[in-house]
């Protein structure tokens, strides 16, 4: 099974299944130069290691996602099956991350959510993807480790996910998107580590269901 599938499999397993398999919706350099063309806006400031692609055409969405030659090229040498490391924990990452935009825009799409163009549906997908990718990091240390994850394992990914990246986004409106979705995601995540185990699957359910300015609130933002 690819790494792909793995993924987008551990995270319907957590949430709902789509009826999309995200391995057909890769696309390369040249459509994801003309997807970012059509884009405008803020499109051209978004990080160029990975992106995701919406589109919504009827009753349907349409997605594409598109990785950088160097991200696959490091999983591809440094398999993050068998080790997480300085040099792979980057570009796995932006892996997950674009797997988890995929994953919840499908998800929000079942459910009746039309206005994927607004800022609190991007905000709500960003919170959702660091979450989401804290949980997956998580699932392959825990494997690594053999079970129990040592606490200086858990800060190390803490610190690799919840960093300053959000301030080298060129526009304020980007810089503010991402910081408040991290912090949003990390209100959650401290909610979430305090709650006995079996209670966790359907934390992680309830919040992902909220909307963007509920998710705020549960966190205890502004």
């Amino acid at each position: 099974m690819t790494l792909l599938r793995e993924i987008q499999l551990l995270l319907e397993r957590t949430y709902s299944p789509v009826p999309i398999n995200l391995e057909t919706c890769l696309i390369g350099e040249s459509r994801c130069a003309a997807l970012n063309r059509l884009a405008g806006g803020d499109a051209a400031h978004l990080a160029g290691g990975g992106r995701t692609f919406l589109r919504q055409a009827g009753d349907s969405l349409y997605l594409a996602i598109f990785y950088s030659r160097p991200v696959i090229a490091e999983l591809e040498a440094n398999d993050p099956r068998r080790a997480l490391n300085e040099r792979n924990i980057s570009a796995l990452i932006t892996f997950i991350e674009e797997i988890t935009h995929g994953v919840q825009a499908a998800l929000l799409f079942q459910e009746g959510e039309r206005l994927i163009d607004t800022e609190a549906y991007a905000r709500n997908l960003e919170t959702q993807a660091r979450v989401d990718t804290y949980l997956v990091l998580s699932k392959f240390a825990h494997i690594l480790c053999g079970g129990h994850i040592p606490r200086r394992v858990g800060a190390w990914l803490r610190r690799q996910l919840f960093d300053n990246s959000h301030r080298r986004f060129a526009t304020p409106l980007l810089r503010d998107r991402y910081r408040t979705a991290q912090r949003c995601a990390l209100g959650f995540l401290r909610h979430l580590r305090r709650l006995p185990i079996e209670e966790r699957p359907c934390a992680l359910r309830h919040f992902r269901a909220l909307s963007w300015p509920q998710k705020l609130a549960f966190a205890g933002l502004p």
